[in-house]
């Protein structure tokens, strides 16, 4: 019986996908597991897997010409395969790109940027970052009021205790990597999340305060990078969950 012979083309074009897909997983990985530094994973792997992923589909190109020639020319599957892969990692650095551009270049978002809620418990494990707890200037909050309107204190028509009790109980819902540290007389609780792919860590501090009177509470929540100048609108996102949570209780 006849054996169809499997392409250099297909070959070719499903091992550039592959490699392509293994080099943008371990980009972030490889960081968050110490292997190389950021640099070194934005600079030359991420740029280096879509060169991959692009040659892989050419490739997968070119295979689809030379089957035109050459029908029983074997390896359609493997091609199908480099195609879904190439296009995979092409289509994820082209999305993070596109929502880099989305947002501002800041980090640090609060419900009140007037007097932010400051970090205690947090700062030694912060020890290593390269951005402070420092909010920032009249700039940047001025930056954050018109990127991101809807990051506001939220009111509670309760007292402060049950505030508190809404506001612990919404944070150990969050799918946060630890709560910290919980001050039940400060009104204070501090918590880091960690990213998957690159292990980015941000940190949260939630403030419960009594508002106008003491049948009204009110909570502030502050979340910030450890690294990184933007934060492509994690910290913004992630108050926006912790609010609603805090709203559902």
């Amino acid at each position: 019986m006849y054996q169809q012979s499997t392409s250099k083309w297909a070959l070719a074009s499903v091992g550039f996908s592959i490699a392509a897909a293994i080099t943008i997983i371990l980009a972030g990985y490889g960081y968050q597991w110490n292997w190389w530094g950021l640099g070194t994973a934005f600079t030359w792997l991420l740029p280096g897997s879509g060169v991959l992923a692009l040659i892989g589909f050419s490739l997968a190109v070119i295979f689809g010409f030379a089957r035109r020639n050459e029908p029983k020319m074997g390896g359609a599957g493997l091609v199908a395969l480099g195609v879904i892969l190439s296009i995979g990692v092409m289509g994820t650095i082209g999305y993070w790109f596109t929502e880099a551009q989305k947002y501002p270049p800041i980090h640090d978002i609060s419900t009140d940027i007037e007097n932010p809620p400051t970090f205690k418990a947090i700062v030694p494990l912060r020890a290593d970052a390269s951005n402070d707890t420092t909010y920032g200037d009249a700039e940047k909050a001025n930056i954050q009021r018109e990127a991101y309107p809807d990051i506001e204190t939220l009111y509670l028509d309760v007292g402060y205790n049950e505030a508190f009790d809404r506001a612990l109980t919404a944070a150990q819902q969050m799918p946060w990597e630890e709560i910290v540290a919980q001050d039940r007389e400060a009104g204070i609780i501090e918590a880091y999340d960690k990213l998957p792919w690159f292990g980015f860590i941000d940190d949260v501090v939630i403030r419960v305060d009594t508002a106008q009177t003491n049948s009204e509470s009110k909570i502030d929540v502050r979340s910030v990078s450890r690294i990184g100048r933007g934060d492509i609108g994690v910290n913004a996102h992630r108050i926006r969950n912790y609010l609603q949570a805090v709203r559902n209780r």
